[in-house]
């Protein structure tokens, strides 16, 4: 997909953009005035959840069976299932790709659970984090947000260098 020309082309080298959410991803890359969606990620955890499901019990005279729901701990495993998967994703990006740079849009206790999972390397890589979560938002509106970011970091910087005085 075209970047129009008002935003960022990211001419240098590839970053990544990946909009996250507790049980869903996409991976955009973006280059050259495009950005492609690279890979999707989704763990339904409805769909998951039979998996772990068990009957349990003893059997005493075939009448006493009991059932046994391990929902509570499935979810906590679904989500570091979740979280590796998406390390593996953005390791494996980083290596095709040559990334550089690394901005993500989650939730902050995604990207918590996102980041202690990285290797030190790409921690290095992450530049930005946008605190909300974008997976239903398309790839222009991610770039959209981030330009209006780094808008704002310059204003900040040139009124901050307008407030002091020039010393020779």
């Amino acid at each position: 997909m075209k970047i129009p020309k008002k935003l960022p082309q990211f001419e240098g080298l590839p970053v990544i953009f990946v909009a996250s959410g507790e049980y869903e991803a996409r991976f955009y890359v973006a280059h050259k005035g495009e950005i492609n969606l690279k890979e999707s990620l989704k763990m339904e955890p409805r769909e998951e959840a039979r998996e772990k499901q068990a009957f349990t019990g003893h059997k005493a005279g075939m009448l006493d069976l009991s059932s046994v729901s391990h929902h509570g701990n499935y979810i906590e495993d679904l989500k570091m299932k979740f979280a590796r998967s998406v390390h593996s994703i953005i390791h494996n990006l980083i290596a095709e790709y040559k990334l550089k740079e690394i901005y993500l849009f989650a939730p902050k206790y995604v990207i918590t659970r996102i980041l202690d999972g990285l290797g030190a390397e790409d921690k290095k890589k992450i530049r930005m984090q946008f605190y909300k979560e974008y997976t239903k938002d398309g790839p222009l509106k991610l770039v959209r947000i981030f330009n209006a970011e780094v808008e704002a970091v310059q204003r900040n910087v040139l009124q901050d260098s307008e407030e002091r005085p020039f010393i020779t």
